[in-house]
């Protein structure tokens, strides 16, 4: 059996609409609502740019359609990934770095393979502390 190469470090994107709304997905595998994000990859030159490739690849929302808020992480967390038998997979953890970006865009265009649904939610609907409270504050909510 060949060794599992597990990739622990991951981004995503808080995207913040002028409403205060925050786009979150349905992970199709994880069966769990979260913000767009994934895995680094080779051509990604930061974690913001990661950040963004992920948001683009996951909902079609393109760099050119949003703004940076902040130059850091707005938050870091780590979390457990359940084993994935048919990936060969042990439960593993995830270093999830989340940038916060504004658009103004409307339009999602889902990644079916990964992704099977979309929500924009109010950022004070968040429940997941302090991510909850730091979009608020960075958003100006």
């Amino acid at each position: 059996m060949r060794p599992v190469q597990l990739a622990f470090h991951r981004t995503g994107a808080a995207l913040v609409r002028p409403d205060g709304r925050v786009l979150t997905i349905e992970h199709r595998a994880l069966r769990k609502w979260l913000l767009p994000g994934g895995h680094i990859e080779a051509e990604d030159t930061s974690l913001r740019d990661s950040a963004l490739r992920e948001l683009a690849k996951e909902t079609g929302i393109s760099p050119d359609q949003v703004q940076r808020v902040g130059d850091g992480p707005l938050h870091i967390d780590v979390h457990t990934i359940p084993a994935n038998d048919a990936k060969g997979e042990p439960e593993h953890p995830h270093f999830d770095f989340r940038f916060l970006f504004r658009t103004t865009a409307d339009a999602v265009e889902l990644q079916e393979e990964e992704v099977t649904n979309y929500s924009w939610q109010l950022a004070d609907m968040l429940t997941t502390e302090p991510l909850r409270s730091r979009v608020m504050a960075a958003a100006g909510f």
